[in-house]
């Protein structure tokens, strides 16, 4: 079974262990806009971007390819007219859907690194279509793609709506629910201060603007 952690130093959770087997369901299936086959595509150019290694045959485009590598491994040189060029190329939901996948990937093999254990394998694609189903309440605004709502962190994939339910997914076990975000008091093995000390140190180390 995936993500069994035998070989780490500490017990993980079992609920992180129920998450990233989720996110690997996830990617492995047929996406919004993106095939299973794509899917893992992007997350194998993202890890290839990331970690070395020779590229895998892949009938993403070029484009395509660089928005994973980009997102994935050099997230601090990205700019608003790259975005647009890139939107320009495959359109902005697709985008969105990259960015949903590289990001979720960086924080299990990040997680895997800390821990001092092999990254997980990725997972075998499966067969299905893309629902392409539209957001229709998204509008363009401040940040650099459409959104619903105004722009913040909660709702940076809701042009796509099956990435911000991952993200969402993802985010309690890992750092906090979005009501949970709320509690400034919260304790949880750190304080909120302590844990908003090491967002902010990490945040400056990737270079985040946000």
């Amino acid at each position: 079974m995936p993500f069994d952690f035998a070989s780490a130093p500490v017990e993980v959770r079992t609920d992180i262990r129920r998450l990233f087997r989720r996110e690997w369901d996830r990617l492995s299936l047929a996406g919004t806009w993106w095939s299973g086959r794509e899917r893992v595509d992007i997350a194998g150019a993202a890890r290839t971007a990331r970690f070395g290694g020779e590229r895998s045959p892949s009938a993403l485009s070029s484009v395509a390819m660089e928005a994973a590598e980009t997102t994935s491994a050099r997230p601090a040189s990205i700019r608003k007219e790259w975005v647009e060029r890139v939107a320009e190329e495959i359109g902005f939901p697709r985008y969105v859907e990259i960015v949903g996948i590289t990001s979720r990937l960086a924080a299990i093999d990040t997680f895997h690194q800390a821990l001092g254990v092999e990254l997980e394998q990725l997972p075998d694609p499966e067969p299905g279509k893309p629902s392409h189903s539209q957001e229709p309440q998204a509008r363009a605004g401040a940040a650099w793609v459409p959104m619903v709502g105004g722009a913040s962190i909660t709702q940076a994939l809701s042009l796509v709506d099956a990435e911000a339910t991952a993200q969402e997914d993802m985010h309690g076990p890992l750092y906090l629910t979005y009501e949970g975000m709320a509690e400034l008091d919260y304790v949880g093995g750190l304080s909120r201060a302590q844990m908003e000390l090491v967002a902010a140190r990490t945040s400056a180390i990737n270079e985040c603007f946000y």
